[in-house]
């Protein structure tokens, strides 16, 4: 995966197979970048969850490798950082990355905002929430509040283009990058 945005979606679309109704992501940046995932859908097994980091083992049956968890983990490791899964059957989902994000081999985050609208308008997606946390503030996102603004007009070109925007805009200008 070319950037940390494709990893998280990637992540998310797990939790939106997990028939979630409520998807939070929350990224915090300080000395390490904490990233947590958490969402409420059918959650694993023991034996599932002492499973899903190997590429060789997924639950789809539309191929016979996964490679997601085993992505993130590795990513984890490269940078230094650390990744921890717990989940319950029945329950959901947390996953908990930490990163070392002035390491070499960190990718960039990509369009944060792109990731976000993806999500926002995927018809299985009832409650997303987001949160990112850096050196100049925090900036909240909720689905429903969006929703509620936009009702069916979320899905028009305009809109999406000015959510993205939004979405960047208010991630850079907390970590203090100009546009």
């Amino acid at each position: 995966m070319d950037d940390l945005a494709a990893y998280l979606l990637d992540i998310i679309q797990n939790s939106i197979a997990a028939q979630s109704n409520v998807i939070a992501l929350s990224i915090e940046e300080k000395d390490q970048l904490t990233i947590i995932v958490e969402d409420d859908g059918i959650g694993m097994s023991e034996k599932v969850l002492e499973q899903v980091t190997s590429p060789y083992f997924t639950t789809r049956t539309t191929r016979k490798v996964g490679l997601g968890l085993p992505l993130v983990k590795m990513l984890c490791e490269q940078t230094e950082g650390q990744f921890h899964l717990t989940s319950t059957e029945g329950l959901g989902t947390t996953l908990k990355l930490m990163l070392n994000h002035r390491h070499i081999d960190m990718p960039p985050f990509g369009n944060l905002g792109e990731m976000i609208y993806t999500v926002s308008i995927h018809q299985d997606v009832s409650e997303f929430l987001f949160s990112y946390t850096g050196p100049k503030g925090k900036f909240t996102y909720r689905l429903s509040e969006v929703k509620r603004m936009f009702l069916e007009t979320l899905a028009t070109f305009d809109v999406m283009q000015g959510i993205m925007s939004w979405i960047n805009t208010e991630i850079n200008t907390i970590r203090g990058i100009n546009q």
